[in-house]
């Protein structure tokens, strides 16, 4: 949720400011019923996590609550008259209390969110399955045409899958771009996987907190730790599930229950997050799975870890690498700039870096001061982890670029494909033919076996 963070965010610290600066102020002195807003102040700040999310910028204004109303008890007491004090309270530590609540609030207003966390609502509709191997309802959100009165050509057929940590709620606005630049953008979240999932009607569903303490290991330990990679492992198993379940229920299905799609089944891309991506890289390993889906054009993995290409031989010791992965179709990788770090490359990036060496159509696409989470809705809507994860370089790319840049990268890809598809299987929709221009600096490197020409056709129109 989020109308307007900063109205509470003000709120709070306004009244925390009055009754901090009432013994200075004359008229204040008088008004007893001021001694109450700390209270209340700290009543915001306690609701206004559930309501928004936890936003990390505003811990320091809730703990300037709390700790002006532990100050306040006496006096709260003894407007009751519960209780006498014998002196008034010292007022030496109020000029470092007001010092700490102009920081907290500026730090709280500085990482605000620059756009709506809401999901998006306007040409979005949503439809629920059923996992009934998992017990687990899978909620879809469809980013189609908007204007469905005017027949258009075919949209190419996105399946976006979202981070497991912040599921479609990190990659809402990155979908509804996609959907401006001629996709059909379909993103799901399941419950009791994704962390959250986000249910039709916007509500939250969070997976046991066990489940919640493993993702979170997963993601900061699953290269290091075998136990952590283990738990990463059961992530890319739950998505190579998901996968499959949906792109059955694409061919079956999706034009039965969203009939204005505007979706070409027969051209279809595959995006994934995190495990997503990591079970997209392991599913595009086989010829099978490869000739079964025919209408995969190609496959993006963004900031993929792939925890199954990590051996754990020794207790104690660091991984190993096992032989690379293949995949069999077209293969975007895009990953944070430390991918260019030589003292991180293959340490944090060596699987990846062994599909690069490898005879596989894939191209890896990293900007110039992106960190791991800035491919997604993050930087806009979360600047405080995105800034806590930047990349090592600098980046002309920030907050809603990220968004716009995101998208236009994986159009672009898509768009190079298609252009370059056999004569007689070309089927470039209109809305994909443009290419979209890309500002700031973009490292890229290529397959072995990628053989597309002129990729710089990515990079500007």
């Amino acid at each position: 949720m989020q109308e307007n963070i900063g109205i509470p965010e003000a709120l709070m610290a306004l009244f925390l400011a009055i009754p901090a600066l009432r013994p200075y102020i004359r008229g204040l002195q008088s008004q007893d019923g001021v001694l109450w807003l700390p209270l209340v102040s700290l009543a915001i700040g306690v609701v206004l996590f559930p309501a928004y999310g936890l936003r990390v910028e505003c811990i320091p204004l809730l703990l300037c609550a709390v700790f002006l109303n532990i100050r306040h008890v006496p006096l709260m007491l003894e407007h009751l008259g519960w209780w006498n004090q014998d002196s008034p309270p010292r007022q030496s530590l109020t000029p470092v209390f007001l010092g700490l609540l102009i920081l907290s609030t500026a730090f709280a207003f500085a990482f605000s969110p620059r756009r709506d966390t809401r999901l998006t609502l306007q040409g979005v509709k949503t439809h629920t399955i059923r996992n009934e191997a998992e017990h687990a309802d899978i909620f879809l959100r469809l980013y189609g045409p908007e204007d469905t009165q005017e027949p258009a050509p075919a949209r190419p057929l996105m399946l976006l899958i979202p981070p497991v940590f912040g599921s479609v709620g990190m990659v809402d606005q990155v979908c509804g771009k996609l959907r401006d630049y001629g996709f059909t953008v379909l993103s799901f979240s399941r419950q009791g996987f994704d962390f959250p999932a986000w249910g039709p009607d916007g509500k939250r569903y969070s997976p046991p907190v066990q489940k919640q303490v493993r993702i979170l290991k997963a993601l900061a330990q699953g290269k290091t730790t075998e136990t952590a990679n283990v738990w990463g492992r059961d992530l890319e198993s739950g998505r190579m599930e998901d996968i499959d379940l949906l792109l059955s229920y694409i061919r079956q299905n999706l034009l039965r229950d969203f009939p204005e799609s505007g979706a070409d089944l027969n051209t279809l891309f595959l995006a994934g997050y995190d495990a997503g991506g990591s079970a997209l890289a392991l599913r595009g390993t086989s010829w099978e799975w490869r000739a079964n889906n025919p209408e995969v054009q190609g496959i993006i993995l963004v900031e993929s870890p792939l925890w199954s290409a990590y051996q754990f031989d020794e207790p104690g010791q660091p991984p190993q690498i096992k032989p690379a992965i293949r995949p069999q179709l077209p293969t975007l990788f895009m990953s944070a700039d430390r991918i260019s770090d030589p003292q991180k490359r293959n340490r944090v990036y060596g699987p990846i870096l062994q599909i690069l060496q490898t005879d596989t159509p894939v191209v890896l696409a990293a900007v110039d001061g992106a960190g791991p989470l800035d491919y997604s809705d993050c930087p806009a809507k979360y600047p405080l982890y995105s800034l806590c994860l930047s990349g090592k370089n600098q980046t002309q790319w920030k907050y809603d670029t990220f968004i716009q840049g995101t998208a236009s990268i994986m159009t672009n890809f898509a768009s190079l494909l298609l252009e370059n598809a056999p004569q007689d299987a070309q089927r470039l929709p209109t809305a994909l033919s443009r290419r979209k221009g890309l500002g700031g600096t973009i490292h890229f490197e290529t397959g072995g076996a990628w053989n597309i020409p002129d990729f710089g056709y990515i990079l500007s129109p």
